[in-house]
């Protein structure tokens, strides 16, 4: 930002000046190191205008519903995200539950899912988890990160399910597990390598470039008109058409009213 000259980058980014500051570096009138980082999750859930979604009585909103900002989100648009579809859900919220009567819970899903969260006090392996954590980053970093190419999407999916395999068989004391945070950390990584999964499988199931997704492989975005978003459900990917329900590629409501 040089360009602006310290004293206006000062007065225009003052937080900003401030924060890089405490790390030891000048934004004014220095360089600054800048490095990508995960920031915003512009998949998520698919849902129903009223937020609704195909699991009953299960509604999303903000960054867990996906498909809001298509191909990339434009900046500040998350906490409108979060404010518009906050209250659409929580409107269809309160009206859902109108109708809707106390019944019991379903124990054997209940169940399922404590049997997964406690499956690392049963294993014996002596796995080091800060090991797996730290191989999660560079396979991502690596393999999934800003250009991604079929050779590399492929590495990643062997090497994530292979940390998968080591999560699932790395040991916990058996002790108290209140305030456990080795659990939490485990716990943690299982969705994250989860995730990690979904978005190789899906960078792979892509064969253009759009938004944030770029592979070197396919650079081209393809005709806007037959644009497509993907979709996974119990790791089967599908590909399906983009409804264009108010505006169509090429169409400009200003010209077409005037």
């Amino acid at each position: 930002m040089h360009h602006l000259g310290p004293a206006e980058v000062r007065r225009q980014f003052k937080g900003m000046v401030e924060r890089c500051a405490d790390c030891g570096f000048d934004l004014a009138g220095g360089v600054v190191e800048v490095i990508p980082t995960a920031h915003y999750m512009m998949g998520g859930v698919e849902f129903n205008p009223d937020c609704s979604t195909a699991l009953h009585g299960l509604f999303v909103a903000g960054e867990d519903a996906g498909g809001v900002h298509g191909a990339n989100r434009l900046g500040g648009n998350g906490v409108a995200n979060s404010t518009v579809f906050g209250a659409v859900a929580g409107n269809s919220i309160a009206a859902f539950v109108r109708n809707e009567t106390l019944r019991d819970p379903d124990l054997a899903a209940i169940g399922a899912a404590i049997g997964v969260c406690e499956s690392p006090f049963k294993a014996s392996s002596k796995e080091n988890l800060e090991r797996i954590r730290e191989q999660l980053y560079d396979t991502m970093w690596e393999e999934v990160g800003i250009i991604r190419d079929a050779r590399g999407l492929q590495n990643a999916a062997a090497e994530l399910a292979a940390l998968e395999t080591a999560l699932d068989s790395a040991g916990l004391p058996d002790h108290d597990r209140a305030f456990n945070l080795t659990w939490h950390d485990w716990m943690n990584l299982k969705n994250l390598v989860q995730v990690s999964r979904a978005i190789t499988a899906a960078a792979a199931a892509r064969t253009d470039s759009r938004g944030a997704h770029f592979r070197s492989d396919f650079p081209d975005s393809g005709p806007l008109e037959q644009s497509a978003f993907t979709s996974i459900a119990q790791q089967q990917v599908s590909m399906k058409p983009v409804a264009f329900t108010r505006v169509k590629p090429g169409q400009t409501l200003l010209r077409d009213a005037a």
